[in-house]
Parts: structure tokens; C-alpha cells; sequence
């Protein structure tokens, strides 16, 4: 995927996510709650597919969307690990077609005004940047609200 194809499916007005997004907890004994591979409904048909992540010991949240048989897109990272030249919260996205397969390294750009936000604060937010409505709640388990 070249950068104006990227940029041309970000614009895309009217992009949808339909229903609840409900996290669960990885494993039984991980910190890590996520939602994977939720459609984003878009009117060129392309197979994008967002997850949603929060590390309840730690407020590490992760938005990434994929595009099936090309990789990973564009990835927003809130109070996460460092990423140079940014700091803990920061938005990865495609700038070359090899990017998804080198992990979204080269386009990082800091998003400290992000930082110390809740989840649903961080979805609505990314879903106001990439123009998509979401026709649904997001549902987080009692003991995750908040972080």
C-alpha cells in the first residue's frame, strides 16, 4: 500500500464500526484486555480491521488497524513504552509499502496531548482522526473503567 492509498482510506468519509465492542481479557492470568478484528466498514470494500487494547496493570492502550493481506496500517499507542523520537504516546503509520511489514517503524509521531487518557476518551479520539463512526458502545469490563 502506497502513502496516498493510506491517506485516501483515512480520509474516506462515513467509514462505520457496527455494534458493541466488548473486551475480554486475553488469557486468565493476563493484564491485557483487547476487541480483535473489528470491520471497519468503508465504500471502497477494503478489508480493514481494527483491534483495541489496554494493559490494566500498566494504562497502556492500543488502537491498530490492519488491511487483510497487506498488514498493519496505522497503530495509536497511549501511556505504552517509549517509541524514539516520541515518547510514551505516539501514532505509527504507513509511510512506505514495506512499512507493515516492518512494524510501522518510520512515521511515528508524538501524541502526548493524548496522554493520561481513558480508553473511551482514546477510542473517540481515534475514531475522529481516521472519520469513523461508531454505531455501538464500547464495553468495558467493571474493574476497566476508567483506565
Amino acid at each position: 500500500m502506497e502513502r496516498s492509498e493510506f491517506e485516501r482510506l483515512r480520509n474516506l468519509p462515513d467509514k462505520r464500526i457496527v455494534g458493541d465492542i466488548r473486551l475480554t481479557q486475553r488469557s486468565d492470568i493476563s493484564a491485557a484486555w483487547e476487541a480483535k478484528d473489528i470491520p471497519i466498514i468503508n465504500a471502497e470494500g477494503v478489508d480493514a480491521q481494527l483491534t483495541v487494547q489496554v494493559v490494566s496493570e500498566t494504562g497502556a492502550k492500543t488502537l491498530n488497524v490492519k488491511i487483510a493481506g497487506i498488514g498493519p496500517i496505522c497503530r495509536l499507542e497511549v501511556d505504552s513504552r517509549p517509541h524514539k523520537p516520541a515518547g510514551r504516546s505516539h501514532k505509527h503509520a504507513l509511510r512506505t509499502p514495506n512499512c507493515p511489514h516492518e512494524n510501522l517503524k518510520h512515521d511515528v509521531i508524538d501524541r502526548s496531548d493524548l496522554s493520561g487518557f481513558s480508553l473511551k476518551e482514546v477510542f473517540d479520539a481515534f475514531c475522529q482522526m481516521a472519520h469513523i463512526i461508531h454505531e455501538g458502545t464500547l464495553i468495558l469490563p467493571p474493574d476497566l473503567n476508567g483506565v
